[in-house]
């Protein structure tokens, strides 16, 4: 039986909402994994460890524009092509990893976005708070002058090779993820 276009439209139209699919607005789900975050974490530190770099761990919400900010800047090419020889990218979504806040508390405070460099051992090099102990001093995304400097000075403790010219365009590429 061959069903008229128009209506294979409308059906297809109709599953599409009945399931619930919504555009950039859909909100991730719920893992189904009660270990997602710690296999992120894990997979990333023996990836780290088998190419000779570290781990650049952030936190990440659905809600969290900043967050998103964030991922639209580490997928910049001129970023990638800097950081990427230096760094395995991880993310712990704490809405959709039901252990994602205990993990990675592990390494920082919580906030969004949160962010730490650690060696494949797990060990903090740095975090994203500029005071120890001091929740709010967390620069998140590093947008402000004072915010991209504790950033650029994070990189650079971190993986001291990476040159300055490196972080200059990395600082001129943190202003155009935002817009500016």
């Amino acid at each position: 039986m061959r069903v008229p276009r128009i209506l294979s439209a409308f059906l297809c139209a109709f599953l599409l909402v009945a399931i619930g699919v919504r555009g950039a607005a859909v909100e991730p789900q719920q893992s189904s994994s009660p270990t997602a975050a710690a296999d992120v974490v894990e997979a990333a530190c023996r990836k780290a460890a088998s190419e000779s770099k570290l781990v650049f761990l952030k936190t990440a919400h659905p809600q969290c524009g900043w967050c998103k900010v964030f991922d639209r800047y580490h997928h910049r090419p001129e970023v990638a092509a800097i950081l990427e020889p230096y760094y395995v990218f991880a993310t712990v979504d704490i809405a959709a990893m039901p252990d994602g806040k205990a993990v990675f508390s592990k390494f920082a405070e919580v906030q969004f976005p949160t962010w730490v460099i650690i060696t494949p051992d797990r060990r903090v090099i740095v975090d994203s708070f500029t005071k120890k102990g001091d929740p709010s001093s967390n620069v998140g995304y590093p947008g402000k002058p004072e915010e991209t400097a504790h950033y650029l000075a994070a990189l650079k403790k971190a993986t001291p090779a990476i040159p300055e010219s490196d972080l200059t365009i990395l600082a001129e590429q943190l202003q155009k993820a935002v817009g500016k």
